[in-house]
């Protein structure tokens, strides 16, 4: 029996299995024991006795029995309804009239003993019992009935009136089915179908791979004889997640259909952008706050129900979807606002300063907070990237897209081999959703190359000033890859090793310690020199071995110092780096300063000049009475020098 379950994917062929052992159990157990009534003897069990042992048949439909023995003159013919603990007499009344006349219950041959039920209700399921006496022998056999409902035509073409070709198009409990062309059935039969088994499938092919059009089907179902016959129209529609939001007031509901496919959902993961909380959505599965709600994986169906939402929750979700077979898993996903209010189209996720080693593949990544219809980058020489989800790699192109969907917001983009001279610089990466604006939004991020595998994330140049404290470091490429070890060689020729035992209290050459933030495991080999002296400006090496990497990497570093003439940096330095340009805050401080220290000196000078004003007024008005008591007589040379001597004071004054 286990066996035949197994070969049979069907499930109601192993009820039927098993029904039929059901029968011969049911038929040992109404043997009497004296062995008077004759129930089966080996004749009968050898040609037959009831048939079927089992039937499934839909309610409404007419179900034929009958017992596999010829009947005789004056043999009599029984049954038995399920729940019943009384014979009827097929040919006579037996107080059965109303069950005949509801029933319409009549023979169904005079060979045979046989009964026919027409129409079939929910309540003759069971088991029924038909009895053939023979004088003192009786031959009986029972059925197992199985009512089921009336099998109905697949809901397709709700709404729009057609459906994709991943439909499904079988009625359920198919036995077999026909699919043609309606207009091959129409024209006279030109299209040759081979019947299908269990399920209905579009017949398509190299010259019709999508199947769009109008398809007339022919399906046999299990329970009835009159087969089932509909017409269908198939669309080529793309794989597709709709979302929803349902928000009632002490929960909400987040879900993500997976829609025109043959492939069935494997995961479920929603992500919280504000903070990056993930949540693997499994059904029947869940926390205090957070559970799955849908139809289940085998429908596609993802929801992510939040009980008593709050805070962050209130804000934007992504949902991946991973589905595909047994050989093949594919991941899409989809933005779902949850917020009480609709942000603008902003970019949320992107490198301030990426990084690559030259003429390897590397990535640039520019997300944004909602669906976008496309995006796009521009390099810092004026080049254009436009990018499509179609753009893969594979197809030759020097570039192409990285991202998991548009429909994420997620824009990336992968280069085949950044080269220094072409890509590195200033870029700019531009998304665009019609829906929500028309303007695009953009954003900028530096590109810097190395010759090898790490780079200093300060730049090339460093400033510094005698004295104070200076940082410097390298950084592995890819960022995050492990070191085994770094080492620093200063100016003078003085070589160090690096690692997170060198701290302040143990100090290398009493002044060169690590940064608290270095990390080789994660890549960063960071140096603090605790006070930067006269022979510490100029050419560092940062030298670091990569796991995995049978030899080190080595990056040049210009500590300068900040105080010597002429400017720090070119005019299209970065301004983010140390010792760049000054910021707007700075700019703005050192104006109001000049502005006050010019008026603090405008009011000393005036203050002064009052003064110094004021001594010679004074001394002149002296020496004018002076010579006017000793020089009485020559008052009008007094008078001329009086006048000369004033001119010349106020000459002196004016000046």
């Amino acid at each position: 029996m286990a066996f035949f379950c197994l070969r049979h994917r069907r499930r109601w062929w192993c009820h039927r299995a098993f029904l039929v052992c059901l029968c011969w159990l049911a038929a040992l157990l109404f043997r009497p024991l004296d062995g008077a009534g004759n129930l089966l003897t080996s004749f009968e069990v050898q040609h037959g006795y009831i048939y079927p042992p089992a039937v499934t048949v839909a309610e409404g439909e007419v179900m034929h029995l009958r017992l596999l023995v010829p009947m005789q003159e004056g043999d009599r013919c029984l049954y038995r309804e399920p729940g019943s603990p009384t014979d009827i007499d097929v040919h006579g009344d037996n107080g059965s009239s109303r069950r005949r006349t509801e029933h319409k219950l009549l023979r169904f041959g005079d060979a045979e003993c046989s009964i026919r039920v027409n129409p079939v209700h929910r309540r003759d399921g069971g088991f029924w019992r038909l009895t053939l006496v023979r004088g003192t022998e009786r031959i009986r056999g029972v059925t197992m009935v199985d009512v089921i409902e009336r099998p109905a035509v697949p809901e397709i073409g709700a709404g729009s009136g057609a459906v994709s070709s991943f439909a499904e198009i079988s009625p359920e409990r198919t036995e077999y089915c026909f699919v043609q062309r309606q207009s091959s059935t129409e024209g006279g039969g030109d299209g040759v179908v081979v019947p299908m088994y269990e399920r209905c499938h579009l017949p398509l092919s190299e010259t019709d791979p999508t199947g769009a059009g109008v398809w007339s089907v022919i399906a046999g179902v299990q329970g009835q004889m009159r087969e089932m016959s509909y017409g269908i129209h198939i669309e080529n529609k793309e794989e597709q997640i709709v979302t929803a939001v349902d928000k009632e007031l002490d929960y909400h509901v987040l879900s993500c259909t997976l829609r025109y496919t043959k492939l069935m959902l494997k995961f479920c993961r929603f992500v919280r952008l504000a903070d990056g909380l993930g949540l693997n959505v499994v059904p029947g599965i869940g926390t205090p706050r957070y559970g799955y709600i849908g139809a289940g994986f085998e429908r596609n169906e993802c929801g992510l129900e939040i009980l008593g939402p709050e805070g962050l929750d209130k804000g934007t979700w992504k949902c991946l979807l991973g589905y595909g077979d047994e050989a093949l898993t594919k991941v899409t996903g989809a933005i779902v606002d949850n917020s009480d209010t609709s942000p603008p189209l902003a970019i949320v996720g992107r490198d301030v300063t990426a990084t690559a080693q030259n003429g390897t593949t590397a990535s640039l990544l520019c997300n944004a907070n909602k669906p976008i219809d496309y995006c796009w980058f521009r390099g810092p020489h004026g080049q254009f990237y436009s990018l499509s989800e179609s753009l893969t790699h594979g197809d030759g192109a020097p570039y192409w897209y990285s991202g998991i969907a548009l429909s994420m917001g997620e824009c990336g983009i992968t280069f085949a081999a950044l080269v220094a001279g072409e890509h590195a610089g200033r870029w700019h990466c531009y998304v665009g959703n019609g829906h929500v604006s028309a303007l695009e939004v953009s954003a900028s991020f530096e590109v810097r190359i190395s010759p090898s595998q790490i780079i200093s994330p300060a730049g090339d140049r460093v400033e510094a000033v005698l004295g104070f404290p200076a940082l410097l470091g390298c950084d592995s490429i890819p960022r995050g890859t492990p070191l085994q070890y770094c080492r620093f060689v200063t100016p003078a020729g003085e070589a160090f090793s690096l690692n997170e035992n060198v701290t302040t209290e143990r100090p290398v050459l009493g002044r060169f310690y690590s940064n608290p933030n270095h990390n080789l495991a994660k890549g960063s080999c960071s140096l603090v020199i605790a006070a930067v002296r006269e022979e510490d400006f100029g050419q560092w090496i940062c030298a670091g071995k990569i796991e995995g990497h049978p030899v080190e990497h080595i990056y040049g570093v210009l500590l300068h110092n900040r105080d010597d003439g002429g400017p720090s940096g070119g005019e299209d330095e970065d301004p983010t780096a140390t010792g760049g340009t000054l910021s707007a805050a700075s700019i703005s401080g050192m104006v109001v300063g000049a502005v006050a220290v010019v008026g603090g000196a405008v009011a000393v000078g005036y203050w002064q000049f009052r003064k110094r004003l004021h001594r010679q007024t004074v001394a002149a008005n002296e020496e004018i009475q002076m010579r006017t008591l000793e020089e009485r007589p020559r008052i009008s040379v007094l008078s001329t020098s009086i006048s000369e001597g004033s001119s010349s004071t106020n000459s002196q004054t004016a000046l």
